[in-house]
């Protein structure tokens, strides 16, 4: 019996990584029943093999390189699951010319690029937002300039970006085995063999990987100089990083530093993405706010109460107004206060998420990160790995929304019943 588990337990590991392949090469979010199978497949897989990770003994190095294996396999895949990769691609050439991307659009744009005019036009006819100004701030387009240069030696721009990520992504594992040197293989897993991680983060190239980093340099910073730097980056990658200012425990001097730190990053986003407030107001971040909504969880309840009255568009403020007053609520009871530094951000960025009104699966990508070192957290990793990318689901229907949430609520209501149960028995 033995034997056998552990040849099943071989077997199941051998298997991940043709499945990841397929997943990223041939995968398609166009066809709902490919969603349906790759969304239940991939978080099922993900979910057994932590089971497995006995296999690996206590040899950290195995599991770092199976964990390689899985992001290797990954490389080379086009953007069959999300089309940003476009326009950072478009974002990254026009930025190469010396041009803003924040005063024209791509189809503005166009008109002044000379080079690779064929290229250009092949990202301008498959991106999502060829009318829209760009959102990314200068550290991204920084990222995906160098990838795009890098890229340039393979004569494949996708490759380039996606190596680099992938390094990137590598020196996370790395630095989370530092961060949490005592953690079991099955937290370590959360991360390290994610399918969210590995699908968005190395083959569809979103940032968020980058986000990881940053997350990691600050919760591993000893100083309060790195801790500013490090939270100053964060807000350099993601506006919602400003966020995190919420984790830090109060201390005059320390909160001063941050505010100079976040005063320095607003100013650099004011002359880069809201160098022209009306544009982006209009055709750029604005629509966060008013027209996009993707795979919400507590914000389409607003939405559905709002709409007899005409007024359904806003849903996502009052959604975050009502998160203001949480947070406010918990820091009045000291809640976050009683959380060590990674789950007091675990916290906030949680919250974050489901009050949003958009939550694209890469968005998961910190949060997972911020999983980690916490034990048995397996099935609500998986319970999320599985919403997040059957909520690509809402891409080939519009009426998929009532599915994805209902689903949503009735996965997260039995688990955290469930939960809820255990802790009542344990205490």
């Amino acid at each position: 019996m033995f034997i056998k588990n552990n040849l099943i337990k071989l077997i199941l590991g051998i298997l991940y990584p043709f499945i990841l392949f397929a997943s990223s090469h041939w995968g398609s979010r166009d066809e709902l029943i490919i969603i349906l199978v790759i969304s239940t497949v991939l978080p099922l897989y993900f979910y057994f093999l932590s089971a497995s990770l006995s296999l690996f003994g206590n040899r950290f190095y195995y599991l770092l390189g199976y964990s390689f294996l899985l992001r290797m396999v990954v490389l080379g895949s086009q953007a069959v699951w999300s089309d940003d990769i476009y326009r950072y691609l478009f974002d990254a050439k026009f930025f190469l010319e010396g041009l803003s991307p924040y005063l024209y659009t791509p189809a503005e744009a166009i008109k002044f690029i000379h080079s690779s005019p064929l290229e250009l036009e092949t990202l301008l006819s498959k991106m999502n937002s060829p009318h829209y100004f760009s959102v990314y701030p200068l550290l991204i387009q920084c990222f995906f300039s160098l990838g795009t240069l890098f890229g340039s030696l393979f004569g494949s721009s996708y490759l380039g970006v996606q190596i680099l990520i992938f390094f990137v992504d590598v020196m996370n594992l790395v630095l989370i085995r530092k961060l949490y040197p005592q953690a079991s293989f099955s937290s370590y897993w959360l991360y390290f063999g994610n399918p969210i991680v590995i699908i968005e983060g190395i083959s569809q190239m979103h940032p968020e990987v980058l986000l990881v980093t940053g997350i990691l340099l600050l919760l591993m910073s000893r100083f309060v100089s790195h801790k500013i730097i490090s939270f100053f980056l964060l807000t350099q990658l993601k506006f919602n990083a400003f966020l995190f200012i919420l984790g830090f425990r109060w201390n005059r001097s320390l909160f001063a530093k941050l505010v100079v730190a976040s005063c320095f990053s607003l100013l650099l986003w004011k002359v880069t993405v809201f160098s022209d407030l009306g544009s982006q107001g209009s055709s750029g971040i604005g629509l966060f706010f008013h027209s996009f909504r993707i795979a919400g969880m507590i914000e389409p309840l607003f939405y559905f109460i709002l709409l007899p009255f005409k007024v359904e568009y806003l849903s996502g403020v009052l959604s975050f107004s009502i998160l203001c007053c949480i947070y406010i609520y918990c820091f009045k009871k000291e809640i976050i206060s009683r959380l060590n530094f990674g789950n007091r951000l675990l916290f906030i960025y949680s919250l974050f998420l489901f009050f949003s009104p958009v939550i694209h699966p890469w968005y998961w990508i910190p949060w997972i990160l911020l999983m980690v070192g916490n034990e048995k957290m397996e099935t609500l990793v998986t319970i999320i790995s599985f919403l997040s990318l059957f909520s690509y689901g809402l891409y080939v229907s519009k009426d998929f929304v009532y599915i994805h949430w209902l689903v949503s609520l009735l996965v997260l209501g039995y688990y955290g019943k469930k939960q809820i149960n255990y802790f009542c028995k344990t205490t």
